[in-house]
């Protein structure tokens, strides 16, 4: 055999190897997943006084202009949380700003659709949108959240 029909053998290998889908790739997510997280999507942001969706639960379905009154079926969440989870249905108006003050007022974070913010404790999420001077721009988000409001983008 000649080098060079040698050569476009191993060549037409390689670019049989290189566009083969691998199994992985192949393999389309499980029905069960995709129920799961259809499922997961409840319209509402949810909150807990501990890490990884511990203690204390309440769940807004609209805005809460102060955490002192959540409403009904929860206890005051001003100032407590250190897990939240955005469970909005995807489209308008799906991302999540949470207050450093009530009233929707100060500086903000913002939970896009479907994100969730397990353990607040570590100090990784910030009040990062508004104006540096403002009292509680750059604070953490654990334990200093006082409203929220649904937004259009984060």
């Amino acid at each position: 055999m000649s080098k060079l029909a040698s050569l476009a053998g191993v060549v037409a290998l390689t670019a049989v190897a290189l566009t083969a889908p691998t199994a992985q790739a192949a393999e389309p997510r499980p029905a069960e997943s995709r129920a799961l997280t259809a499922a997961a999507a409840d319209g509402k942001l949810h909150a807990w006084t501990e890490p990884y969706r511990g203690g204390a639960h309440c769940a807004w379905s609209g805005a809460n202009r102060n955490w002192d009154y959540p409403g009904p079926g929860c206890q005051p969440m001003r100032n407590l949380a250190s897990s939240v989870e955005n469970r909005g249905y995807a489209g308008d108006y799906d991302d999540v700003d949470l207050y450093y003050n009530e009233d929707q007022s100060g500086p903000y974070a913002c939970l896009g659709n479907g994100d969730m913010w397990l353990d607040l404790t570590l100090g990784r999420e910030v009040f990062s949108h508004g104006l540096p001077w403002w009292d509680g721009y750059g604070e953490s988000v654990n334990n200093n959240i006082a409203s929220h409001s649904w937004t259009d983008s984060c």
